[in-house]
């Protein structure tokens, strides 16, 4: 038992060091990937303009057909029976911020993101590219606009 006790203080007595080492990030969680498709959702509204409820419904939906199909039922006024859980995610915000900081959108204090001048500009070039064509297939189904009466019944929660 002793010889195990002065085998384990030897090991604890060693010198040791921290190094970094890169952690593998998921593509949805990093925000400078979610910029241009934060450009393309305010691009394809009016006035270049959404409040950030509109952009994280926009964003949840987007995600998937089924996801923008709910959202097509609900901007031309019909019924979900079952309403679904819009996730809120923080990863749009560190984009809305990166974004900011990048001179392509700008948000005031009613939180109303809108794209600037230089944002439209890039909207259009990724527009252009094959880069996210499945959001841009989806994006391009929505038809009309989004209304602020229309985000909050998707968001609301229903029990029936």
């Amino acid at each position: 038992m002793d010889s195990e006790l002065d085998d384990l203080e030897a090991l604890l007595d060693m010198g040791f060091a921290f190094r970094p080492r890169p952690v593998p990030a998921a593509p949805a969680t990093r925000p400078q990937l979610r910029v241009p498709l934060l450009l393309l959702i305010l691009l394809k509204c009016r006035a270049s303009r959404l409040h950030w409820k509109g952009l994280q419904v926009l964003n949840w939906a987007i995600q998937s057909d089924a996801r923008m199909e709910v959202l097509s039922i609900v901007i031309g006024g019909g019924h979900v029976p079952h309403m679904p859980i819009v996730r809120i995610e923080p990863m749009l915000d560190r984009a809305i911020d990166l974004a900011v900081g990048l001179g392509y959108v700008t948000f005031d204090s009613g939180r109303t993101v809108g794209l600037t001048a230089l944002g439209k500009e890039r909207a259009q070039e990724i527009s252009r590219t094959p880069v996210l064509a499945p959001e841009k297939k989806r994006l391009m189904k929505l038809s009309g606009k989004i209304t602020q009466s229309r985000i909050d019944l998707l968001l609301e929660w229903r029990s029936e």
